[in-house]
């Protein structure tokens, strides 16, 4: 396939749409940004006229995240080191695992602490809290209830033992981390389980999945609750109000349930079951993932979500390079920046977490197995850790495009006003400075002594 059937496939639903140019220019604007006043006086608190000063932002409200899974995980340690110094230059959120069967693979003997033995791709949650604290991070657990990834030695046909260890699992997780984490991701997965190789009785439970959320309420009151599925997207926008996942979330705040928060996948696999070049081609053509990346599609499925009135996450986020070249990366770049300007400007959404950074280090199924997501090359970097296009556009669009930094001067009562994205900010006059935050739903009115 050439390069310009791939863009034709993949970009043309963005590029050849004004209504949903200003749809995304509008959104950020009105939903991303918002108005700050200053004043400045002096010790005595007399205005300073006429005073410049700057603004600079030095975070985002936003939460643009990744996994953290390939902390301390590579062969050599500068390849760690580099990884630690990419992950907090590019990332303000970390999904750490909490996989039951590498957490707990030996009965009472979880891996909390971050001198246990290591598994590949399950680092200690201790070890990337940690990471994460001393680097100004926030951090969310995935997943509590999560019956694909099991150990062997839980008794998968028992239903009362079942549910006994797994309130033990909760209880000793919440013991630990309570309020640590920025959310608790708490059920995962619940209308693709046929997919599933392993899963226990617990799956048979009619309440499933208010019986998960009430056990994660009874222990973590005070916590951001999440639910998280994939693959969704399109079913929501071919049968909105009706699509299993809008009729399982209302269901349950029917029923009373704590959720506080609507985790979607968004993972566009091509590639991931391809065996040979053939098979790979015909999946770019997949139109479940084709759909997927069409702006007013994701447009679509967002306005019918929001109406259950909760927070939007996008959880995990595959966007493929549709082959080696550089043309196939600023393909990939592209679409990257397509969706999340879309995601980023709809007054839902609040997270925006990749999945998988690095090409080469992604979740295969193993041997013998279909599924292998390193096949859909959807890093933003190389596997020997270099950019690709499309960590440069992710790079410009958080620290250029979506920043703010300006110079002000004041009036004559000592008064400046600007309009900036929703963060953290940095004012600088006098070589002095200060810190202050432009937040959403707050006054954003601030005085500063020079």
């Amino acid at each position: 396939m050439t390069t310009q059937e791939k863009r034709n496939l993949w970009l043309k639903s963005c590029e050849d749409n004004n209504d949903t140019q200003k749809r995304i220019s509008d959104g950020i604007e009105q939903n991303r940004k918002g108005n700050c006043k200053i004043r400045l006086t002096d010790k005595n608190g007399k205005a300073l006229a006429h005073t410049t000063f700057t603004v600079d932002q030095k975070s985002h409200e936003f939460k643009f995240g990744a996994h953290i899974f390939m902390l301390d995980e590579f062969e050599t340690e500068e390849e760690n080191k580099k990884f630690r110094e990419i992950f907090k230059e590019y990332f303000n959120l970390a999904t750490i695992p909490f996989y039951w069967d590498a957490l707990e693979p030996e009965q009472d003997k979880p891996r909390f602490t971050k001198d246990s033995k290591k598994i590949y791709r399950r680092p200690a949650p201790d070890l990337c809290l940690e990471y994460c604290q001393e680097n100004g991070i926030d951090a969310k657990l995935h997943c509590l209830v999560y019956d694909k990834f099991i150990p062997d030695w839980l008794p998968k046909t028992d239903m009362a033992e079942m549910e006994r260890l797994y309130e033990k699992r909760i209880s000793e997780i919440a013991e630990r981390y309570r309020g640590k984490l920025y959310e608790f991701e708490v059920i995962n997965e619940t209308l693709i389980e046929a997919w599933w190789k392993t899963q226990s009785v617990i799956m048979e439970k009619r309440d499933l999945v208010e019986w998960a959320f009430a056990l994660a309420e009874k222990y973590l009151r005070d916590e951001t609750l999440v639910i998280n599925d994939g693959g969704q997207g399109e079913s929501i926008y071919r049968h909105d109000f009706r699509s299993p996942y809008f009729m399982q979330i209302e269901k349950c705040l029917l029923n009373g349930t704590k959720i506080d928060k609507i985790g979607m996948q968004h993972h566009l696999f091509v590639g991931a079951t391809a065996k040979n070049d053939e098979e790979y081609e015909k999946s770019l053509k997949n139109p479940h993932y084709l759909i997927e990346a069409d702006p007013q599609v994701n447009f679509a499925f967002l306005d019918t979500m929001a109406e259950l009135g909760l927070p939007i996450e996008f959880t995990e986020v595959t966007i493929p390079t549709f082959g080696d070249s550089l043309e196939d990366e600023e393909i990939q770049a592209q679409l990257l920046k397509n969706l999340y300007s879309v995601w980023f400007s709809h007054p839902a959404v609040n997270t925006i977490i990749y999945w998988n950074q690095f090409d080469g280090y992604c979740y295969d199924a193993g041997p013998g197995a279909t599924w292998n997501e390193n096949n859909c090359r959807g890093g933003l970097f190389h596997k020997d850790l270099t950019p690709k296009k499309s960590a440069e556009v992710y790079k410009k669009l958080i620290s250029e495009e979506w920043h703010t930094k300006l110079t002000l001067t004041t009036d004559e009562n000592g008064y400046a006003s600007f309009r900036g994205f929703y963060g953290d900010y940095e004012l600088s006059a006098d070589d002095l400075k200060f810190t202050f935050g432009l937040h959403k739903n707050e006054e954003n009115t601030t005085t500063f002594t020079l």
